[in-house]
């Protein structure tokens, strides 16, 4: 659900952006496709599409959507080739994205879940922390040590 960019301020080189980003618009026009930089929208109103005309609007994808067909191949990829797998803080209902956890599994990888709720991935997972992921997710980084790239001694 990265659609903030935050993956790649934190240094990940290769995102899937399953559900588009913010810092991008895109043609309202079904049949335009057309990307630009996301606009100011101080001015109250989406500008035209430098293609077609039709009003750009935010390149997310929105409830009942259905996500971009390269991503989705790009995730299911990974998923069904990855190690290991964290589905942190999602409610593991909403399909097609809820899948990729289950490819991950039935294709052997560890599946943590990090989640104060039970979902229905919560029984198949390899382990499970109950807790919100702001709180779990520093506590696994502490566990794990000292960053060596930090300069830090350990």
């Amino acid at each position: 659900q990265n659609v903030d960019g935050l993956h790649q301020r934190a240094g990940s080189t290769d995102v899937v952006e399953l559900h588009g980003n913010l810092f991008t618009d895109r043609c309202s026009a079904p049949d335009c496709g057309q990307r630009a930089e996301a606009a100011d929208l101080d001015a109250g109103t989406a500008p035209p599409c430098p293609r077609c005309g039709a009003r750009l609007r935010p390149g997310v994808v929105w409830f009942g959507e259905a996500l971009p067909a390269d991503a989705l191949e790009r995730a299911w990829s990974a998923a069904g080739s990855c190690d290991l797998v964290f589905s942190i803080g999602t409610s593991a209902v909403v399909y097609p994205a809820a899948e990729l956890a289950w490819i991950a599994a039935r294709a052997g990888a560890a599946v943590v879940e990090i989640n104060p709720e039970p979902t229905p991935l919560t029984d198949a997972a390899d382990f499970v922390i109950s807790q919100p992921g702001g709180v779990a997710l520093p506590a696994l980084l502490r566990a794990l040590g000292p960053d060596p790239s930090d300069g830090a001694d350990t």
